[in-house]
């Protein structure tokens, strides 16, 4: 992961103020290199993956979110999801998954690869322009409060509102 990946989440944990116990989601949490884990208080942190790993709690597709992991820990006050869209087969799926999981209100912060970022982790899928980015996020069903471009490598960082 990026330095610029941990930087911004924790920039949008300060300015959006998810400081103490809330209920956290992390998709896509295998920590192949860094993790944003690390920022949040992990009373009610929940990190799923479609393969076990380091930082995975839970093996599951990011496609059943909503009747996987139900009743136990909806609903959640925060999704974070880094650098997962580009590797998964439908990301427009799992994103309208996250926003079943979320309560009124909630939160969803989320990074992706964009063009012209080479090859990484196997299987790599996507690569988004900031529009495309925008509009998958909106699709899904947040309100888009921001999509801004990673300063360090080609990507973009969204923050989506239930």
């Amino acid at each position: 992961m990026h330095q610029s990946v941990m930087d911004w989440v924790l920039a949008k944990k300060h300015q959006y103020g998810l400081d103490g116990p809330l209920h956290i989601l992390e998709v896509g949490s295998y920590n192949v290199n860094g993790s944003v884990r690390t920022l949040f208080d992990q009373t009610n942190y929940l990190g799923v993956d479609i393969e076990p790993g380091p930082g995975v709690d839970r093996v599951m597709s990011a496609h059943d979110l909503s009747w996987s992991i139900y009743p136990r820990y909806l609903p959640f006050d925060l999704v974070v999801s880094t650098e997962m869209l580009e590797h998964d087969r439908r990301p427009w799926v799992s994103l309208k998954e996250t926003r079943m999981v979320l309560k009124l209100g909630g939160l969803l912060l989320v990074t992706a690869r964009g063009n012209g970022f080479g090859d990484h982790n196997p299987p790599d899928r996507f690569r988004f322009m900031e529009q495309g980015f925008h509009d998958i996020i909106e699709d899904a069903g947040f309100e888009v409060l921001e999509v801004t471009a990673d300063p360090q490598a080609q990507g973009w960082f969204g923050v989506g509102r239930k």
